[in-house]
């Protein structure tokens, strides 16, 4: 979800960056990259927050992790390819219940963002909207999306 962000923000940025900023103030750029990042926030959770957001994807749908991966071909090699299956769709069901407790704490990290923090994203590079919002939601988000995982 933080990589779509990150790919909405910079394309957001390429754009701005072909018109004329010279007459923009730190404060309304800084104003520009919060509300940018918000509406991405929200646009993100509405498109993998739904069935077959994660898992209807191939850019993010998720794969069993790597050390179950050996486990994932013994149960295919002897027969239970359906349980495997139904693994990789519970983890991407997970993913898909889970990403709505997101959106307000993505957005509420874009409108606490300071004039450096948005600097530091428009110079950032392509992974700066990401880390911004790993270093200022990461404990919550996990905290929220631990209880949903758990039961799924």
């Amino acid at each position: 979800m933080l990589r779509i962000l990150s790919a909405f923000l910079l394309s957001v940025i390429a754009f701005a960056a072909h018109a004329q900023l010279a007459g923009i103030s730190n404060t309304d750029a800084a104003s520009g990259v919060r509300q940018a990042l918000s509406d991405g926030a929200a646009a993100a959770v509405a498109k993998l927050g739904v069935e077959n957001g994660f898992f209807g994807n191939p850019q993010v749908k998720i794969p069993m992790p790597p050390a179950l991966r050996q486990v994932e071909g013994a149960m295919r090699t002897f027969g239970m390819k359906k349980q495997a299956d139904d693994l990789v769709l519970a983890m991407n069901r997970a993913a898909e219940a889970a990403v709505p407790e997101a959106k307000t704490l993505l957005i509420d990290a874009a409108k606490k963002m300071t004039l450096q923090d948005a600097k530091g994203i428009l110079s950032g590079g392509q992974t700066s909207v990401t880390d911004y919002f790993r270093r200022n939601t990461s404990t919550q988000l996990t905290q929220r999306f631990l209880p949903i995982v758990k039961k799924s």
